[in-house]
């Protein structure tokens, strides 16, 4: 398990109103958050890195850990929560 908080992702930022709406993946397709390759894992940490409402993501998640007793995975606010990889760690990949 990783131990990423929102903090290590972001400070001091946040969203006013609902941040799902400011959210750069708000008319992506959902499936890219979920990748199964490397490259696909690249196109959704690079979203995320452009997007205005990361911080507040990335604070859903770790409020969120759990969905009906299983663990959150896909990737949110930066962090693929299957891995727990903090986009800001891989930008030189990128």
């Amino acid at each position: 398990m990783w131990n990423v908080s929102a903090s290590t992702v972001c400070e001091g930022q946040r969203v006013t109103g609902d941040w799902r709406d400011k959210a750069a993946c708000r008319d992506m397709y959902p499936d890219l958050f979920f990748p199964t390759t490397s490259s696909e894992e690249r196109l959704a940490l690079k979203a995320c890195a452009q997007c205005p409402a990361i911080c507040e993501c990335a604070r859903y998640a770790a409020e969120h850990a759990l969905i009906n007793g299983y663990p959150l995975q896909g990737i949110w606010g930066g962090i693929n929560r299957s891995k727990g990889k903090n986009y800001r760690n891989n930008e030189k990949e990128m």
